[in-house]
């Protein structure tokens, strides 16, 4: 698609030239002692992680004064589109290697879904939108936040906004727009704010200014005529060393939906990901017809594409934890409601821990690490997941992402201490 008339302008919002390491103002998550912190460990399965700490190390010990990023990509369904596990380890590894912005941002509200609470991306006017998830909502080719937002008019206005619980937010120098592929977008005004002389891809534009902001419009217009332009998504950047970690999460989604999304593992590699975790399976948990055969296939349909368009980045996996079925009985003529463990969570477990030894592949086994058979119960019981037994409540998330954040950091401690990470 080629937009010939398209005239835009990139207006920036000063009104907070916040300093750009935010402060994350939260309770101290404790771990529950029914948690089997022994086994919090990743299973290297033969692969080397060395690059990827040596260049996590030297985001601490150098003193090169060009900016180095170590980014990292966490793929997942609504485990992740939430934002608290993937948070919960974002920020205490940009507090020790260094914050280069809060990276992927993607306008999932305009999608009609949840969206974490540390951004907002607002639109004038009526957009449309699509996601990967759901035949109702398949109207346009989502992008690489497993959405699209696309404008009924021919007017493009836009508001991408980084937000705090503090008076300081996480501001930024840099992004790099993500959008349906095109020779031009936008036809910029601004031109002090497009970045020049570097490499494009048609989904993908790029501006940078030099002093830190809060907020981000753009603004254009589209001529008559013309195909209107479906946007995906937005990494936010500081223009600093330091860890850039994306988050990519639907909700209900699947490792076929993420399959299904045209050159998804493209776009995932302008990101330029040193590592990618993905989790994935609780959905498929809840299939009673998929067999491990089909679960394996389509676990490599989105890893292999990864692995070719990536060739620089690791992978880690992980396994759900255990969850429940809402199951019915009848008791003396009365309906009643009740939770049994879902046993095809070990299925699941079992089929990406196979994958991850057979293609020497990192794997986390969070099933194991949340406590095993029966846990379910006892994270309800703990108040740390949700009246349907599958998803957690925001203390819940943490914790994860929590034990997470320790099994990374137990692994580099591992190399610093011995040279050696696998």
């Amino acid at each position: 698609m080629k937009i010939r008339h398209l005239i835009a302008s990139l207006l920036l919002l000063m009104a907070c030239a916040a300093p750009l390491h935010a402060q994350w103002v939260g309770d101290t998550v404790s771990v529950p002692a029914f948690l089997n912190k022994e086994k919090n460990l990743i299973d290297f399965n033969g692969a080397d992680w060395s690059p990827l700490f040596a260049e996590m190390d030297s985001l601490q010990n150098g003193s090169d004064s060009t900016a180095r990023v170590v980014s990292i990509v966490h793929i997942g369904d609504s485990h992740i589109q939430a934002g608290f596990l993937t948070e919960a380890v974002r920020l205490p590894l940009q507090r020790r290697f260094g914050d280069a912005g809060r990276g992927l941002v993607v306008p999932l509200k305009l999608a009609k879904t949840n969206e974490p609470h540390d951004y907002s991306v607002v639109a004038d006017g009526v957009w449309n939108f699509s996601r990967c998830v759901g035949r109702k909502y398949s109207a346009y080719t989502p992008g690489i936040g497993g959405i699209a937002i696309v404008p009924r008019t021919n007017r493009i206005d836009l508001t991408v906004s980084t937000l705090s619980k503090t008076d300081d937010c996480e501001g930024f120098r840099r992004v790099r727009l993500f959008h349906e592929p095109t020779d031009s977008f936008p036809a910029v005004i601004s031109e002090p704010y497009r970045v020049t002389g570097e490499a494009r891809s048609p989904f993908l534009t790029c501006y940078s200014w030099d002093d830190p902001v809060c907020s981000i419009h753009f603004s254009g217009q589209i001529a008559p005529g013309e195909e209107r332009l479906a946007i995906y998504g937005a990494s936010l950047e500081t223009g600093e060393s330091g860890i850039l970690y994306h988050t990519i999460g639907n909700n209900g989604a699947f490792y076929s939906s993420y399959a299904a999304i045209p050159h998804f593992a493209e776009q995932v590699a302008a990101l330029a990901p040193r590592l990618i975790v993905i989790s994935l399976g609780t959905n498929e948990s809840f299939s009673t017809s998929l067999t491990r055969d089909e679960l394996y296939k389509q676990i490599d349909a989105v890893v292999a594409p990864l692995q070719a368009s990536c060739p620089q980045a690791l992978i880690l996996l992980t396994t759900p934890a255990e969850c429940a079925r809402r199951r019915t009985r009848w008791v003396k003529k009365r309906r009643r409601v009740y939770y049994s463990p879902n046993s095809r969570v070990m299925l699941v477990r079992e089929t990406l821990k196979a994958y991850a030894a057979d293609h020497h592949l990192a794997c986390w086994d969070w099933y194991e690490v949340s406590g095993g058979k029966g846990s379910s119960a006892a994270w309800r019981k703990a108040g740390l997941m949700a009246y349907d037994r599958t998803h957690c409540t925001e203390t819940g998330y943490r914790i994860q992402g929590e034990m997470l954040y320790r099994t990374l950091m137990n692994a580099y401690q591992d190399y610093v201490d011995n040279g050696v990470a696998q």
